[in-house]
């Protein structure tokens, strides 16, 4: 079954199963050791970056990549050069970020150029000189 991103969102924070939209469903997953992190903006490109390598760009449709019912999956997405490939994936499970001694609401899984990495996610909030 295929959802769209915003209701696969809702999913994937536990709000409902039902279909409905949401205003401002970005999110920001992250990672320390080694320091990442992925901005999933509600179109567009999500951009990868990592600390000391320059980030990069994968172009998606809203519409696409979401399976599970308690799960937002992307990918695979491979970047306009076609040297990178991304797939990510968020649950609705708390995560602790030891390192701030935070709980964020979301976990998240990224596998990219082969590479998996472990981390927490949140929503980007929405601001007047954009997303934070």
């Amino acid at each position: 079954m295929r959802w769209t991103v915003p209701v696969a969102v809702a999913i994937a924070a536990g709000l409902a199963c039902s279909p409905f939209h949401f205003e401002w469903p970005a999110l920001r997953a992250f990672g320390n050791e080694p320091f990442w992190n992925v901005t999933i903006p509600v179109s567009d490109s999500i951009v990868y970056g990592r600390m000391g390598e320059a980030n990069v760009s994968f172009p998606y449709e809203p519409s696409d990549y979401v399976e599970g019912d308690s799960a937002l999956v992307l990918g695979p997405l491979r970047d306009p050069s076609d040297e990178h490939e991304i797939t990510i994936r968020i649950t609705a499970e708390d995560c602790q970020d030891t390192m701030a001694d935070v709980v964020h609401p979301m976990r998240a899984r990224v596998v990219i150029d082969g590479e998996e990495l472990f981390g927490c996610a949140r929503y980007l909030e929405k601001t007047s000189s954009g997303e934070r």
